[in-house]
């Protein structure tokens, strides 16, 4: 029982920012693991004892709408970036006018979906977009195989999607001067959200 591991009442009781003694009656009552020592002294795991204070809740990250930045604004410059850059890709020539509606077509859905999961507040909501998207993402991922697009390729694609999707999340930040951490956590939403989408498509195009 040396080092940091084990604290004593004392300690441990101010720690918790209680009375020593009602961490004493906490302890005889079973309510908190304690250890005695052969001279009858008391105890305390420190993991245990900082396992019992109140858990800081992070501030929920406002919805996109909330904000002041409604999804349809978002998509709306999220296309606009895409349709500007769009004739410089390589793999973009590969596409037929049929091809390149089809992929056009789930492109305007994806951003939805995806915007939609960063804007929703509730979990379900977010998860039900979320898992939407996955779906598309695998869907995007067998068209591009059957349209004999090499997996290189079609997550090519997805990466050009990708970068000005987060780009446009970086300007709404600007936009609404956020908070470093706000901007942070919006950022990181949209990353692992696209995250999942595209081992979706890798999976889609590795199973067509």
């Amino acid at each position: 029982m040396t080092g940091t591991l084990w604290l004593t009442l004392g300690e441990a009781s101010r720690i918790l920012g209680v009375d020593p003694d009602t961490l004493r009656r906490w302890a005889d009552n079973g309510k908190v693991d304690v250890l005695k020592t052969p001279g009858g002294h008391r105890r305390f795991l420190r993991s245990s004892i900082e396992g019992m204070l109140p858990r800081t809740r992070q501030p929920s990250r406002q919805s996109l709408t909330a904000m002041g930045e409604p999804p349809d604004r978002i998509a709306a410059e999220f296309l606009k970036r895409v349709r500007s850059d769009m004739a410089d890709q390589d793999w973009h020539t590969r596409f037929d006018e049929a091809s390149l509606k089809w992929f056009r077509e789930r492109g305007m859905r994806m951003s939805d979906l995806l915007i939609g999961h960063l804007d929703a507040v509730r979990r379900p909501g977010r998860d039900e977009y979320l898992k939407q998207a996955a779906a598309l993402g695998g869907e995007y991922g067998v068209e591009a195989k059957r349209r004999s697009l090499s997996l290189g390729e079609a997550t090519q694609a997805f990466l050009f999607f990708r970068a000005r999707f987060l780009a446009e999340i970086a300007n709404v930040a600007r936009r609404k001067s956020l908070e470093s951490h706000q901007a942070a956590t919006l950022f990181e939403e949209a990353d692992r959200a696209l995250d999942t989408v595209i081992l979706a498509l890798i999976d889609g195009h590795r199973a067509a």
